[in-house]
């Protein structure tokens, strides 16, 4: 069969447009949430040490001020008379491993945030870290200041996305997935709203939706291209 030039082409942009589409659902990384998964044991090390074991591509957790309130501890919860993993104690751990790094603020200072960004620096992890929070707390960020510092902000509703890309410009935008209510709207604002486009149209933007907790909402999210990651409780069930 011939093909004249332009069907030639044309055919030719399919290809290459089937290809890339490819690369992007196949190559959708999973992040541990709250180092492997909510509950008992989460944001711990031993939670860190599962992810590694089980070659996740990166870890979600929390952090915030210890009971002393100038240590930084991985919590998600306010500390009390527990004893929390220090901050320090896992970066120390994770900066040996090749796991991307998504971690939550649940409060926010303006020390707060350099003492973590210092936290950072000693561990040579700046690179493979995004800071993130809810937008309460993201709203606070020196987002015209940061530097080489990745910051990322969750978009409660797809809806919120241009508004937060467009008076912030993250570096990540996190989407929920976690209930029933945010599964449907997330599908619905992609079937009728071109969400995916959305997506395409900020490609130095990562975003990530979650939290998963089943086999079967990441096979559903990786069919979809544009989506950078998604935040799991492992193992997905």
């Amino acid at each position: 069969m011939n093909y004249n030039t332009s069907e030639y082409s044309s055919i030719l942009r399919k290809v290459l447009c089937a290809e890339v589409c490819y690369a992007i659902v196949t190559s959708m990384k999973i992040f541990a949430h709250r180092g492997w998964a909510e509950g008992e044991g989460e944001n711990t090390l031993l939670a860190f040490k599962k992810s590694v074991k089980e070659r996740v591509d990166g870890v979600e957790f929390d952090v915030r001020y210890g009971v002393d309130g100038k240590s930084v501890v991985v919590s998600h919860d306010r500390v009390d008379g527990d004893s929390p993993l220090a901050l320090d104690d896992a970066l120390q751990y994770l900066r040996s491993s090749n796991l991307e790094l998504l971690i939550e603020l649940k409060e926010y200072s303006d020390d707060f945030f350099v003492l973590i960004t210092q936290h950072l620096r000693r561990y040579n992890l700046v690179g493979k870290t995004t800071i993130f929070a809810f937008p309460g707390i993201a709203e606070l960020f020196p987002w015209t200041l940061r530097h080489d510092i990745r910051l990322g902000i969750i978009a409660p509703y797809p809806k919120d996305i241009k508004k937060y890309v467009e008076k912030h410009k993250p570096n990540t935008v996190l989407l929920g997935w976690g209930n029933n209510k945010e599964r449907l709207i997330f599908k619905i604002f992609w079937k009728f709203f071109s969400l995916g486009n959305i997506f395409l149209k900020y490609p130095s933007i990562k975003f990530i939706v979650g939290v998963a907790y089943r086999e079967k909402d990441r096979h559903w999210l990786s069919k979809h291209a544009g989506i950078y990651g998604a935040t799991a409780d492992m193992p997905l069930s």
